[in-house]
């Protein structure tokens, strides 16, 4: 059975892995209801329920007394048949999630195994829960100072002990049979090593020691020199998590058949998340080497561990808790809240506040994580993470010869002219003075170099290219020199060498309307796309620099005309 009822009323819960423990009822001032939240605990334990761990059942346990107390103050008599709704909703107020929970699973659990619940009240375990949850907090990181201090703190304590642990295994090796030999310290260590710790303890009580002179903590000290005891195995346990950054459950229920050695310095270690099922993890080379002394200095205890060698943290505890002299009990989980506050005082690592730093599972697995991430961002974005920036910059940006590296300034030049020139305003005119018109836009005439003789003509109209007159049509930088500009009118738009004049005001007219054509047809990201930065250009700068009479014109003389605008076949309206 997971659990049974003893009396005086207690429960006693026979956990996994082989774990018991003993909750007591007895005391309650309401028997009846004691009773009954007993036979809610053992049919909520596993594998039925959820209580499958010591601290999980010492919570139910505190939970259940507190409520057998808290009900009792309310003048609730009976057992849980008796309880009512309106009782038991009154005090679930006053709880906290995680009591309001732990409650309806030893409710629920009772009246699938014996019933009797009130008809409301299994309305309610049926409903939802009164308290909600609380947001949780992730587990904190360690700082870098914290992290390295607790780091120096395992790695200095495993050195010792493996120090500790050679010499008592050359003193083995010096030592013989101390019943035929003699009590002294090499033939304690070879009855220890050969023995095991039960048989040696009770070969030296059969011996005695009163004529020897050899105390009992010597003969502890040779114990905790050749197997670990429960400080070593926590130190090795949490160097362990520190480099491997697994869950602290999956780390304390290691078996020797998880670990799986691929080759001599490469190890596949299997392992259960709780939340996730089982997952393996290639070991990174110093846990492998971690993992290979922990191994080599356990293996003497392991001899004598009997069903317990199978399991990977064995080590010698001291009576039960890590403390005291210790009668050599073997056990297979170092990490407990006992033994961690143990350990956290004798190390003496202390956290950024002064205060003793707790060793956190949780946390410890948090902070590898945080400083993996951290490890593998470099501040910069490079193509190959082994590349410094400059070497990037050296292999993939900067030109090997001189023909590219003319190249990449054309491209840089070229790229920079077209901004310019989007960014310039547009040239329009409205007289026919070459004098003037070289005053008001000398950026022009310096841009295309032109002289008198040109000014005149692209003022009279010789170079007229549809919507604008063309400063240079040979010279234009939609193509090579000395080639005929081959742009679509509406490029004219954005272009330096173009220069707007009152007659070209209906072949303008002409490009808008050809713009309102093409915005319904197209999407407006297309539209946009295409067309848009030419449409801005015609709507908010060159058309407002006309004079409303002239556009009314030139508007008239569209209707009278019906010129059209010079498309490719697949411009046209369909």
């Amino acid at each position: 059975m997971p659990a049974e009822i003893q009396q005086p009323l207690a429960v006693l819960f026979t956990l996994p892995d082989g774990v018991v423990h003993h909750g007591a009822l007895h005391d309650l001032p309401n028997q009846q209801m004691a009773a009954d939240l007993a036979m809610g605990l053992v049919a909520a334990t596993h594998p039925h329920g959820p209580i499958r761990t010591r601290s999980v059942a010492r919570q139910y346990m505190t939970t259940m007394r507190r409520m057998a107390h808290d009900l009792d103050a309310l003048g609730a008599t009976g057992g849980l048949a008796d309880l009512t709704p309106a009782t038991l909703v009154q005090y679930w107020l006053t709880c906290d999630y995680h009591r309001e929970r732990r409650i309806r699973v030893v409710l629920d659990a009772f009246q699938e195994t014996t019933g009797g619940l009130d008809e409301g009240i299994c309305r309610h375990l049926a409903g939802r829960r009164i308290n909600k949850a609380g947001k949780s907090r992730p587990n904190q990181p360690y700082s870098d100072g914290e992290w390295q201090r607790l780091e120096a703190a395992c790695t200095e304590q495993i050195a010792e002990a493996r120090r500790a642990h050679r010499k008592a295994l050359e003193a083995a090796a010096r030592g013989a049979d101390p019943s035929a030999h003699g009590i002294t310290l090499d033939n304690v260590a070879w009855l220890w090593l050969h023995a095991g710790p039960a048989e040696a303890r009770r070969a030296v009580e059969r011996l005695g020691t009163a004529d020897v002179d050899m105390d009992g903590a010597q003969i502890a000290g040779v114990e905790a020199a050749l197997f670990p005891v429960t400080d070593t195995a926590l130190a090795y346990l949490t160097l362990f998590a520190m480099r491997t950054g697994i869950v602290p459950d999956g780390i304390d229920a290691l078996r020797l058949d998880d670990i799986t050695r691929t080759s001599a310095n490469t190890v596949l270690l299997s392992y259960r998340k709780g939340r996730t099922g089982g997952e393996v993890l290639n070991l990174p080379r110093d846990a492998v080497r971690l993992l290979d002394r922990w191994l080599d200095h356990s293996a003497p205890l392991r001899e004598h561990a009997g069903e317990l060698a199978g399991h990977l943290w064995i080590h010698m505890g001291r009576d039960g808790g890590g403390r005291g002299a210790g009668r050599g009990r073997i056990f297979a989980r170092p990490r407990t809240q006992s033994r961690r506050r143990a350990w956290m005082e004798s190390s003496g690592v202390l956290g950024d506040d002064g205060r003793l730093l707790p060793v956190h599972g949780g946390r410890v697995r948090a902070t590898y994580h945080h400083r993996r991430d951290r490890a593998a961002w470099t501040g910069r974005t490079t193509i190959d993470p082994n590349h410094s920036a400059r070497v990037e910059g050296d292999h993939y940006l900067s030109s090997h010869t001189p023909a590219q590296l003319d190249a990449l300034e054309g491209v840089i030049e070229q790229a920079q002219g077209d901004v310019r020139r989007k960014a310039g305003p547009p040239v329009v005119v409205s007289g026919e003075d070459a004098a003037a018109f070289a005053a008001s836009f000398p950026r022009l005439v310096e841009d295309a170099g032109l002289d008198a003789a040109t000014i005149k003509a692209l003022l009279s109209g010789e170079q007229d290219v549809f919507v604008a007159a063309c400063a240079s049509p040979l010279n234009s930088p939609h193509a090579p020199a000395g080639t005929l500009c081959p742009a679509r009118p509406w490029v004219c738009l954005l272009c330096p060498l173009a220069a707007f004049a009152p007659r070209h005001l209906p072949n303008l007219l002409r490009l808008k309307e050809y713009f309102s054509r093409q915005a319904q047809q197209m999407t407006t990201a297309q539209f946009l796309q295409i067309f848009g930065p030419y449409a801005a250009r015609l709507d908010e700068d060159i058309l407002p620099r006309f004079g409303p009479a002239a556009i009314d014109a030139a508007s008239r003389q569209i209707n009278e005309t019906g010129a059209f605008l010079p498309l490719n076949l697949e411009e046209q309206s369909q």
